[in-house]
């Protein structure tokens, strides 16, 4: 008999009790186009791509112990974008469908809750829902080459690998919050620097370090310096996201990340912060430490008394944790987006914002082009401009877009 539910993997687990108004932990994929959208063909794009990604095909709902993914056989319905980005997406009690795709002129969005999928998941969809679109409307043929099966895709990747470990974390102390007034009715502000992506690689190199190192290095850099004194001594704690399919075998289209706390505490030199970055993640990014890190959390779900622990009281729990959680910031950085060549002349650029109640970076690139985007909570916007000015100050060019609140 065919299942009709699944377990929520064990990075989905602390979503449902940590959304709320302040962040509705949903993340949106923009894709640009050469031309306006028709919304029919989107329709039928979503409705087929759908078919191959059964996550997708699901909502939330309540066990005792634990939520878990109920399969339907509900559509989505595409509609012209009429809503704040990143809206709420998981409303309790309400059987909706995790994911929206809108559009607006040549934009389509997908955004999507974060318990069903993460980034590279949630790409791999939207590269699909693209393919089809565009061989409908050029004649042209299928072109994409994600061959996974559906079970593949459909896999919990954090079961396959886990193994029971020695839990043995020191808490993290005196961690710099930024601070400041924030936008009426949960609002957040979108700020998108967008570069070329060689320009930014040549500078990494004659820093000798990655992008994600020179970029993570610049942040930290224009933290530092709008830190008040009072708070210099504080540790700056960011934390990244790590796609783990690159490190573990796995084609699932669901939920298979780790997460590195890089935690800096030094001068405002950015040659030894670069130093530092560099040795954080290369340390960080080892099989071992990244295995560690997989399992660290899964160690406690698979405890048999926190199994027994009924939902509500995890709920309770999740959300006071969540109060308290010891970050900075974030940077979030999915890579390089690639199409087969059949369809680059058909698409224009690749955009990526996360929802959040503090301040958090993004990073993709397309072709040529590198988009870093800022999505903050804060009226007060002088990190993201100094940020910007540093990397100009290297001879970069950057074109800055903003939404309006």
């Amino acid at each position: 008999m065919k299942r009709d539910w699944l377990k929520l993997d064990n990075a989905a687990k602390i979503f449902p009790p940590t959304s709320n108004k302040k962040d509705s932990k949903v993340f949106r994929f923009t894709c640009v186009l050469k031309e306006k959208i028709e919304k029919d063909i989107l329709q039928e794009a979503v409705n087929e791509a759908l078919d191959s990604f059964p996550n997708f095909k699901s909502i939330l709902r309540k066990g005792f112990f634990w939520h878990y993914l109920e399969l339907t056989n509900k559509k989505p319905i595409v509609k012209e974008e009429n809503k704040e980005i990143c809206s709420s997406l998981y409303n309790k009690g309400k059987k909706k469908l995790l994911f929206r795709v809108n559009y607006y002129q040549t934009r389509i969005n997908l955004e999507v809750y974060h318990a069903i999928s993460d980034g590279t998941g949630a790409l791999e969809f939207l590269k699909a829902i693209i393919d089809i679109y565009l061989n409908k409307k050029y004649n042209l043929e299928n072109t994409l080459d994600y061959d996974a099966s559906l079970y593949e895709k459909n896999a919990d990747s954090f079961s396959k690998y886990y193994q029971s470990i020695n839990i043995k974390e020191n808490l993290i102390k005196k961690v710099y919050k930024i601070k400041g007034e924030k936008f009426d009715d949960y609002r957040f502000k979108v700020i998108t620097g967008s570069i070329n992506v060689n320009d930014v690689l040549s500078l990494a190199h004659q820093y000798h370090t990655t992008l994600t190192g020179l970029i993570v290095s610049i942040y930290i850099w224009a933290i530092k310096e709008n830190m008040d004194l009072k708070d210099k001594n504080k540790k700056i704690c960011i934390d990244i996201p790590v796609n783990l399919r690159k490190h573990f075998k796995s084609q699932t289209a669901r939920n298979f990340f780790s997460v590195i706390q890089l935690i800096y505490q030094g001068s405002d030199d950015l040659e030894e912060i670069i130093s530092f970055v560099n040795n954080y993640l290369k340390e960080e990014l080892k099989q071992e430490n990244l295995f560690r890190n997989m399992n660290k959390y899964a160690t406690i779900e698979h405890n048999f008394l926190v199994r027994l622990i009924p939902l509500f009281i995890k709920n309770f729990v999740l959300k006071i944790a969540s109060r308290f959680v010891n970050k900075t910031s974030s940077v979030t950085n999915l890579g390089v987006i690639k199409l087969p060549k059949e369809l680059e002349d058909y698409v224009d650029n690749f955009e990526v914002y996360v929802s959040t109640d503090n301040i958090q970076m993004s990073i993709c690139s397309y072709l040529s082009k590198l988009n870093i985007t800022f999505s903050s909570v804060f009226v007060n916007t002088n990190i993201i401009k100094d940020f910007y000015q540093k990397l100009t100050s290297f001879g970069i060019d950057i074109t800055i877009i903003a939404n309006r609140l």
